[in-house]
């Protein structure tokens, strides 16, 4: 099975990030008989977020190489944490899918993604289209247009025009597969982990926590099953709030996190933590 795998970022925010998480990808790639491709820079565009459309026109050019197998398409905060997962097996009964998402967690529409994180089937017709009308939706975007969109969460972002071809055509979107986060595209992922900016907005510090697990990754060390930053965050709610270690029951609010995410969750469980008959009694 022939699979490349592709990152990008533009040449300052995110290329220190970007050289983090290639080293997975490139080992993975190596470990796997795949190969590897990255760029820097912007394909088309006027500023560093700009460059979140450079896999769109990354794919567009591969399948105008002629390239039929596989892409791996990898954000640069995403990288690779079992690096003996076996890619091969996996897509071996998927060859009548043209492309592999991960749905967002708590979305109800399974078509709601992340595109950090995308499997293409550039053998599948269907694959192609889907890449092809992605493009066709971005090249829509006039310079003007273009020129005003500043950060990666403006209306018009690459993410939001896939969803938009994925909603709009059920001819596209029943090619597709749409897998678990859990399985990659996410910060606790079994195969593929992202680090998104929503659970750490300071870009440095995002970073080194990237490198830290990359460095784990590449030792063979690895991080503890049990361990999300989830399940961290509401251990340390616990201890501050209530004076003691999480129990069982505390799962629900972790998986509130995860669904909610860090910025939106957080104060949730805070809220019904100091709302609790636990901490009430705690106070008197």
């Amino acid at each position: 099975m022939d699979l490349t795998i592709l990152q990008t970022s533009d040449a300052f925010k995110y290329s220190r990030m970007l050289r983090a998480t290639s080293r997975t990808a490139i080992e993975y790639a190596r470990r796997h008989g795949f190969v590897y491709e990255s760029f820097t820079g912007i394909k088309r565009g006027f500023r560093g977020a700009h460059a979140a459309f450079n896999r769109i026109m990354l794919l567009d050019e591969m399948i105008a190489r002629g390239n039929r197998g596989w892409a791996l398409y990898m954000d640069a905060d995403a990288y690779v944490y079992d690096l003996d997962f076996d890619l091969h097996t996996y897509l071996a009964d998927k060859q009548d899918r043209s492309a592999v998402m991960a749905t967002i967690p708590g979305e109800m529409v399974p078509w709601h993604i992340n595109s950090g994180v995308l499997l293409f089937n550039l053998g599948h017709p269907a694959g192609r289209s889907l890449i092809g009308e992605w493009k066709r939706r971005f090249m829509a975007i006039a310079e003007d247009s273009l020129r005003s969109l500043e950060t990666v969460w403006d209306d018009e972002n690459d993410q939001i025009l896939l969803y938009k071809a994925l909603n709009e055509d059920p001819v596209l979107r029943d090619a597709v597969l749409f897998e678990d986060a859990k399985l990659f595209n996410h910060h606790d992922a079994r195969f593929i982990r992202q680090f998104l900016n929503s659970l750490d907005g300071n870009i440095d510090t995002r970073t080194e926590t990237i490198e830290v697990a990359v460095n784990e990754v590449l030792h063979g060390q690895g991080m503890h099953a049990g361990s999300s930053a989830e399940q961290q965050m509401v251990a340390d709610l616990y201890r501050i709030i209530l004076g003691r270690d999480p129990d069982s029951g505390s799962r629900g609010y972790s998986d509130l996190i995860a669904a909610q995410g860090l910025t939106r969750g957080t104060p949730i469980v805070v809220s019904a933590l100091l709302d609790s008959e636990e901490y009430r009694l705690k106070r008197r």
